[in-house]
């Protein structure tokens, strides 16, 4: 069986939230191309981004570490006032149980829902 061809569609929702999702296999091969998609939208300083991994088939330690380094650059540009924040949605249980094990869900806001973490990033 072969994987499912890597993409990510990025689209702009009401509120200034920016939406990433993944699609396939984020890996080494695979991560520079979403981390293009992101520093795109980080540089504009603060960023609400939800990046879904719905349709994430797997995923590898250059995907996690890009994941904590854009949470890490959202929440420093953020600053006092909170601009700037990073919601994951993902109901891969593959996928999820890897976040979970790496530490990530405990630092990063994640809901197996796509409308549950807009709701947050609106709230």
């Amino acid at each position: 069986m072969n994987p499912t061809p890597f993409e990510v569609k990025s689209e702009g929702l009401e509120g200034g939230i920016q939406a990433f999702t993944v699609r396939g296999e984020l890996d080494m091969n695979t991560a520079p191309e979403l981390e293009q998609q992101l520093e795109a939208v980080l540089a504009g300083g603060d960023s609400a981004v939800i990046l879904d991994l719905s349709e994430c088939e797997f995923i590898d330690s250059t995907g996690i570490a890009l994941i904590v380094r854009t949470w890490q650059q959202i929440d420093r540009s953020g600053g006092e006032n909170g601009g700037g924040r990073l919601v994951l949605c993902c109901n891969n249980h593959q996928v999820k149980r890897l976040l979970k094990i790496t530490g990530v869900d405990s630092s990063i806001s994640m809901h197996e829902h796509r409308d549950l973490a807009l709701a947050e990033l609106r709230g």
